[in-house]
């Protein structure tokens, strides 16, 4: 009566590029009223978007570098100390045999409420997705032409054509291939606190902490970079959330924190903490009034440049401080 298992599969039939199968288990065993032990492992996919399927075969002429087309554009087989490139026909397209990528995955953890006011949880998890989907440009099909040892072998449903007679590039066939894979690792903790205080209200206080161990890329021809602590890749963030109620009136405090990133090279950009606040009331006509400030310590981030932009705008905004004001009405 303590020991749980499940078993699960889905199946998914798509009339443009294929099917998947998805198996799960998962086990619980809660040996004692507040301890559970809890573990899962399953396979998953993501299917190619309708984008990419269904994109229209268009034309551009790329710049490359290749040494026989330099050569035969009288340029050199250097292209010029790597200063010039030339245009080559291009055709972007819906890649007929490009598939989706699958996942396994497995977890393990442990959920603990040691007394009535705290309740904590901490899971493991390990990710390994192969078959990546990504984009491959012209260049990207002339590197794996010349080097394949290096660059990994042209995806199926892509290539490149050459002229006979000089070697000279006369047409590539670039778009969407499945390539390389992506393995990661980390902790999910939980803190959860519930107390009474009597004629002073309740106070509750929720800590979340998501740790990345690895986040290791890997492409097709084994090689290897992790990307946990990298720019843009922080590998530790965590939000502590404060929910004090006195009757009526409620007040929040919400601290949010991502830590700091650094590049081999040493370029840096340091941890981002940002505070919220909320005072609310809760009126007898079943109305909720609320002031509050998101960011109430108007912190920007740091002017680290990221993906050609002034910052990582996938992790931080520049909104500032953003002061709101609400009104809830229920019927």
């Amino acid at each position: 009566s303590t020991f749980d298992i499940t078993l699960a599969g889905r199946y998914d039939k798509y009339s443009d590029y294929g099917s998947d199968f998805s198996p799960k288990i998962a086990a619980r065993w809660q040996p004692l009223e507040n301890l559970t032990l809890r573990a899962s492992y399953g396979q998953g996919f993501r299917a190619p978007g309708l984008d990419i399927l269904t994109q229209a075969r268009s034309f551009s002429a790329e710049p490359v570098q290749d040494p026989q087309t330099c050569a035969w554009a009288g340029i050199g087989a250097d292209c010029d100390g790597g200063n010039d490139d030339v245009q080559v026909d291009t055709y972007f397209i819906a890649n007929p045999n490009l598939g989706s990528e699958h996942s396994d995955q497995w977890s393990i953890g442990v959920v603990y409420d040691p007394v009535d006011w705290l309740d904590l949880s901490l899971d493991y998890y390990n990710i390994k997705i192969e078959d990546n989907i990504r984009s491959y440009s012209g260049q990207d099909i002339v590197d794996s032409d010349l080097d394949p040892d290096t660059y990994g072998q042209i995806p199926a449903g892509l290539g490149i054509i050459r002229d006979p007679v000089t070697g000279r590039i006369t047409e590539i066939t670039a778009g969407y291939g499945n390539s390389g894979q992506l393995e990661t690792d980390g902790i999910d903790f939980r803190a959860n606190t519930d107390f009474d205080l009597g004629g002073w209200g309740r106070l509750q206080n929720r800590l979340t902490v998501s740790y990345i161990n690895k986040y290791e890329e890997i492409d097709a021809v084994g090689n290897a970079i992790d990307w946990s602590g990298r720019l843009g890749y922080p590998d530790l963030r965590s939000t502590l959330s404060n929910d004090w109620s006195w009757g009526d009136w409620g007040l929040a405090w919400n601290i949010n924190y991502i830590k700091g990133q650094e590049e081999p090279n040493g370029t840096n950009v340091g941890g981002y903490a940002t505070n919220d606040v909320q005072v609310s009331w809760s009126a007898p006509w079943n109305a909720k009034i609320s002031l509050g400030a998101i960011n109430v310590g108007d912190r920007y981030p740091e002017l680290v440049g990221y993906d050609g932009r002034p910052w990582n705008f996938y992790l931080y905004d520049a909104y500032g401080r953003t002061v709101y004001f609400r009104y809830t009405q229920t019927f």
